[in-house]
């Protein structure tokens, strides 16, 4: 019999990159020996020097990358130099503009034809110019061209890069999140004729509207360009995939209220292997240990961690924080974290473990951690609780809605705002005085995980999901 394939599609996630989002990945393949796969990976750069970071099921067929900054072809192919006529013109040049139609799944074909037009001959031809010209006059004509120019060029490049690129064939394509996977995902159901199925962990053009909002490589004059076109990605995957789920309620109203069709909409929490974690015994020390799985990155604010330790200390003597993952992937904010580490006189009580097997040391935390500004459904939540670890959390993603909306069960947790370390540590600091209610809070965690998330359950959906896709 033949066993179906599916194509899965992730941006700067597996299998280079560890965190929850491959992890998540990963556990979908080996929970699916039954069905084979294969990886498409779109990365930054081929510069970065990306080597494999998980081990690699059996029933993983291929693994494919792209690299979105990197394969151009720098050269002009008069042969091959925009063949389009006058209806397939007026269709591209709404799809420049940024605009949903009904023409969006033409636009797509056309400009994934290396026959009509290559990549880099499409972003220097005179039909290009003109239609960045007319955009330049109606919307930026107070600014700056030449940067206008190479904005609006950029985005295009690296869209048409994706368009161009080979897409693996299976039976059916699941991308892992909008922008770049998703239309990579859209394009490969017009192609090959197969569903596409779109997961987002959290909401991709919010989060990429947060960083560019931020960020110091794009001046602000032209940041309104790179918003406008990744929430215009959004749209084209919402609008052709054929079934689009998060991980929770907030995120699938958000997503509807960004154009997703309520019809094709709805919610499929995140699993762990409950029954594995929970038998995880709990290491007797004299010390007070508090702890995280994560990576040493920004988005996880790392640093607010620490400080909220360092109030900790004063208090509570004999503790120590067991800073649990790699630390690879940003080195510069990680010699930040050891050089605050260092200024706060905290060498002696703070220990990077860089990647490990995280059951080697659950066992030994009193408290798990979470200090990020943006998360999704974090499975590392979902295995303190198997583990019956209290948590306190950031209030981002579903960490309240994880910890604290089981009324029937009860809280399982503490919410604190982000970026507030004053408030981490002084719940760190009553947590460490009232023992009983460490226990209480872990009891029910673990209550919550084997009831709502399940790995055998979040399973059992996805293997629904992809049978109904299989024709």
């Amino acid at each position: 019999m033949k066993r179906q394939v599916i194509c899965i599609i992730a941006e700067g996630s597996y299998p280079y990159v560890v965190g929850g989002v491959s992890s998540w990945i990963n556990q979908l393949i080996n929970g699916h020996p039954e069905k084979d796969f294969k990886i498409l990976s779109i990365l930054p750069s081929e510069k970065e020097e990306m080597k494999v970071k998980y081990k690699l099921p059996r029933n993983l067929l291929e693994v494919r990358t792209i690299y979105l900054a990197d394969v151009y072809e720098h050269k002009i192919d008069k042969k091959i130099f925009m063949k389009y006529d006058e209806i397939e013109t007026d269709i591209i040049s709404r799809f420049i503009n940024m605009e949903l139609s009904s023409d969006t799944k033409k636009a797509l074909e056309l400009l994934s034809d290396k026959e009509r037009s290559r990549a880099f001959n499409f972003t220097i031809s005179y039909f290009f110019w003109e239609k960045i010209c007319h955009k330049y006059r109606d919307e930026y004509p107070e600014k700056e061209f030449n940067n206008f120019y190479w904005s609006y060029k950029s985005v295009f490049m690296f869209l048409m890069n994706i368009l161009q690129n080979k897409i693996p064939e299976a039976d059916l394509y699941h991308s892992v999140s909008t922008g770049y996977a998703g239309v990579a995902g859209v394009l490969a159901k017009i192609k090959y004729n197969k569903p596409c199925y779109l997961t987002e962990h959290g909401v991709y053009a919010r989060e990429r509207e947060e960083d560019i909002i931020k960020s110091h490589w794009v001046r602000d004059d032209f940041k309104k360009i790179w918003i406008d076109y990744f929430y215009f990605l959004s749209k084209i995957a919402y609008k052709y995939s054929d079934k689009i789920i998060s991980l929770f309620k907030y995120n699938s109203d958000l997503q509807m209220s960004l154009g997703a069709p309520k019809d094709k909409t709805f919610v499929v929490s995140n699993g762990v292997d409950v029954d594995r974690f929970s038998i995880i015994k709990r290491e007797k020390t004299e010390k007070f240990i508090i702890g995280s799985i994560l990576r040493i990155v920004p988005i996880k604010d790392v640093k607010m961690m620490i400080k909220a330790f360092k109030i900790v200390t004063n208090t509570i003597k004999n503790t120590e924080l067991y800073l649990i993952g790699p630390y690879e992937e940003d080195p510069n904010y990680y010699e930040e974290c050891k050089e605050l580490i260092d200024d706060l006189n905290l060498n002696s009580n703070v220990i990077f473990t860089g990647k490990v097997n995280v059951m080697d040391y659950l066992g030994r935390l009193d408290i798990f951690l979470l200090s990020s500004i943006s998360e999704g459904q974090p499975l590392s939540i979902l295995e303190a609780m198997s583990s019956k670890i209290p948590v306190i959390a950031t209030d981002v993603g579903d960490c309240r809605g994880m910890l604290n909306s089981h009324t029937e069960i009860g809280h399982a947790g503490i919410i604190v705002p982000p970026t507030s370390y004053t408030v981490m540590a002084a719940e760190i600091i009553a947590l460490y005085n009232n023992e009983s209610r460490l226990k209480l809070l872990g009891d029910r965690g673990y209550e919550i995980v084997n009831k709502y998330y399940r790995s055998d359950k979040f399973l059992g959906i996805y293997t629904k999901l992809y049978e109904d896709g299989w024709s």
